[in-house]
């Protein structure tokens, strides 16, 4: 579902004086404004939520690892879950779009959903990554060979790192 769509079923739930108040000179595009800004950080913190997922996942490999002698491997599945964590980090702490009412420069509504888009572009990664973490987990409890899957986690997890930084050229390209 798209920004607009979100923001009209925003729009469909507002109380009548809310909707009185939309005939204020202005108010209207602020008010979508403000709830682009917050429709876009509850999809970063979905994101992060999804992602978050992943320590259990990699607790029960550790735990795999344990019980089949090989923890050895645990080294490599520490670097995966820093960037995991990293990338946790950087979607809940994002730059929401945000101008002040005296900021030189203003976010319009059209760069907020951009931000929206991309950021909901960064769906499909977070559940390729979140699937690997599934197939580590997986390929640990059968005693499998991790090598392969924690290369595929680490290169996905670095992609999706490097596309979210992405994020902030939008914002400074006004």
């Amino acid at each position: 579902m798209d920004l607009q769509s979100k923001l009209n079923q925003v729009k469909g739930n507002e109380s009548f004086l809310e909707k009185i108040k939309r005939f204020i000179p202005g108010y209207d595009g602020y008010v979508n404004r403000d709830n682009s800004r917050e429709l876009d950080t509850i999809l970063r913190n979905q994101l992060a939520v999804q992602l978050d997922t992943n320590k259990q996942k990699i607790s029960n490999t550790v735990s795999n690892l344990s019980s089949n002698g090989k923890l050895f491997e645990v080294a490599n599945i520490d670097k995966i879950d820093k960037k995991n964590e990293t990338a946790i980090a950087k979607f809940k702490s994002a730059a929401r779009g945000y101008s002040g009412a005296f900021d030189v420069i203003k976010v319009k509504e059209d760069k907020l959903a951009m931000l929206y888009q991309f950021d909901e572009s960064l769906l499909s990664s977070v559940q390729t990554v979140n699937g690997l973490f599934s197939e580590m987990e997986t390929l640990s409890a059968s005693n499998g060979d991790l090598k392969e899957v924690i290369s595929k986690i680490s290169s996905v997890l670095d992609d999706l790192i490097l596309k979210f930084n992405e994020r902030e050229n939008i914002l400074n390209t006004l």
